[in-house]
Order: C-alpha cells, then structure tokens, then sequence
C-alpha cells in the first residue's frame, strides 16, 4: 500500500477521476447548450412565421412539438408553466459550467493534499522521503486546473451567447403566444 501512495499510482488514479469528471461534465454541458441552440432555432423560425424545415433530430422534433402544444394549449396556466420550464432550464446552463468548472479545480486540489496526508502517514520524520510523493501529487491540481481551463474555454463564451439569444427569443415568443390567445 505504501507503493501505491508514495509512487505514481495514486497520482494516476487521481488524475484519471478527474479526467472522468472533466468527460462527464463536457458531455453535460455540451447536451444542455445542445438544447438550447435548438430551442433558439426553434423559436426563432416561429417568430419570423418562415416555413420550418424537417427537424434533423428527435430532440428538434420534440421541441418543435412542445411549441406547437403551447400555442395549442387549451389550458394558460399549463402553457405558461411549460414556458417557465424552458426559461428555467436556459437559465441553468451557466451555473452548471460555474459549476463542472469549479469542481474540478477543487478536485485537483483535494487529490494534492490527500496524496500529501497519505504521504506525512506513511513517512513519517524521514524528510527526503516526504519530497518524493510530494512533488507527484501537485500533478493532481495540475490536472484538475488543465481540466476547468479546458472546459471554460470550450464553452464559456459560446455558452453566453446562446443563453442570451435564447432567453430573448422565448420572452418574444411567449409573448407573441400570449398576444394570440
């Protein structure tokens, strides 16, 4: 056990979590915005009342038949709830990056100071053999640094645009739909 603490092991099982994570929270984050384009494409096709192409997707189809279901809506209070779900899922799109961001950096951090409590266990007053594990889990906050940067600048600036776009498309159709009715 003292191998797999003091040498490069716990190193590599730390930085594969985070990579694992990192994965995971790209393929979160890039689903959600995903969904966003389409509903800004969708709405957007709606307000300017142009002919709609077939949708690609099932994911553009469901959208385009949630809107349809709206403005078909017998119900308001129905309708304005399913207009509020959109809005709140929007509005989630950024505090879910802040967040796969944030974790991640914490993650790093949390894999160097475990490694550095497991090492101090195991070494005890030998200062030479202390170094040693020591310099090999700072690569944990490496990793988990590299990561967040990654995933903030694959979306961040993207990400804000859409959100934006998107949140003055659905207040200019809801308002439209609210218009109609």
């Amino acid at each position: 056990m003292e191998s797999f603490v003091q040498g490069w092991s716990l190193t590599i099982v730390l930085c594969a979590f985070i990579v694992l994570v990192f994965a995971a929270g790209w393929l979160h984050v890039h689903r959600e915005l995903a969904w966003v384009k389409m509903l800004t494409d969708q709405l957007g096709i709606e307000l300017l009342d142009t002919s709609p192409k077939k949708p690609a997707s099932l994911e553009q189809q469901a959208i385009r038949d949630e809107a349809h279901a709206i403005l078909d809506a017998k119900d308001p209070a129905w309708a304005q709830k399913q207009v509020r779900s959109w809005q709140m899922r929007v509005e989630r799109l950024e505090p879910a990056l802040a967040f796969w961001v944030d974790l991640l950096r914490q993650l790093g951090l949390l894999g160097t100071v475990l490694g550095i409590g497991l090492s101090l266990a195991y070494t005890g007053s030998d200062l030479t053999k202390l170094l040693g594990p020591l310099a090999l889990k700072v690569w944990t906050t490496v990793a988990g640094l590299a990561c967040s940067i990654a995933l903030s600048a694959s979306f961040a600036m993207r990400l804000t645009a859409w959100v934006d776009a998107c949140e003055k498309n659905l207040e200019a159709w809801d308002a439209k739909r609210r218009g109609r009715a």
